[in-house]
């Protein structure tokens, strides 16, 4: 009795060590990292306010900007970078630079350019500059 003991001991043992081997080895082939993963596309989320002038600060609220100060650039139209008061992993605090006009605003980053939101830029006049 005490060898059959001992067999099943073994095999539950053996069967143990065969699912953390091939389970969970598995998982982590799985979970594995991809370049894509390692650094992700952007995301902005919204822009507060969505109608400013040049000089006024704009909130962007989002997602992967990246952790570091100035990890990127922002982009408004027409191509014009603005400059980056404060960024975090989801949000930047931005100035509308002079001479953007109403459009799309990009985050690039050395990943990828993010999705785009329109921006109405108020001429000083207070009508919307196209």
């Amino acid at each position: 009795m005490k060898k059959h003991k001992g067999n099943i001991a073994f095999a539950a043992i053996l069967s143990l060590m065969l699912l953390f081997t091939v389970g969970f080895g598995g998982i982590g082939i799985a979970q594995e990292k991809t370049d894509t993963e390692v650094c992700p596309k952007p995301y902005i989320k919204l822009i507060k306010p969505n109608l400013a002038r040049a000089g006024q600060q704009i909130i962007i609220r989002g997602h992967r900007f990246g952790d570091k100060e100035k990890a990127g650039e922002v982009v408004f139209s027409p191509g014009i970078g603005g400059n980056v008061i404060a960024w975090t992993n989801s949000r930047i605090t931005v100035e509308v630079p002079a001479g953007a006009k109403t459009g799309p605003v990009v985050v690039q980053t050395k990943c990828a350019e993010s999705n785009s939101e329109i921006l109405k830029i108020e001429s000083e006049t207070g009508g919307e500059k196209k």
